[in-house]
């Protein structure tokens, strides 16, 4: 059996990596695509939640396990070449 909770975090996370993406769509920020991946994986490690109180405990458990460490290393990734991009932006500008 799922939990409320669980069901109004996969409604919020939906909700809010629409608004995330269509943000950001419009801001026209580089090199995010590791950083909408790592939202994804979120949002999957909230749908195995709630799939998880119904069938297959463990297996689900591990899968969402496994997507908040896979978001976690997108998300450090992503951060990780927004920096290098700019960086190497400001190196070009003081050539």
């Amino acid at each position: 059996m799922f939990q409320e909770n669980e069901v109004i975090n996969l409604i919020l996370a939906l909700i809010s990596i629409l608004m995330f993406a269509f943000i950001f769509k419009k801001m026209g920020i580089p090199r995010l695509r590791l950083l909408y991946i790592g939202f994804i994986f979120i949002l999957c490690g909230y749908l195995f939640t709630v799939i998880e109180g119904v069938i297959w405990l463990e297996f689900f458990n591990l899968l969402e396990h496994l997507c908040y460490a896979l978001s976690g290393i997108s998300f450090a990734a992503g951060c990780l070449s927004i920096i290098r991009h700019s960086t190497s932006e400001q190196a070009k500008n003081y050539v």
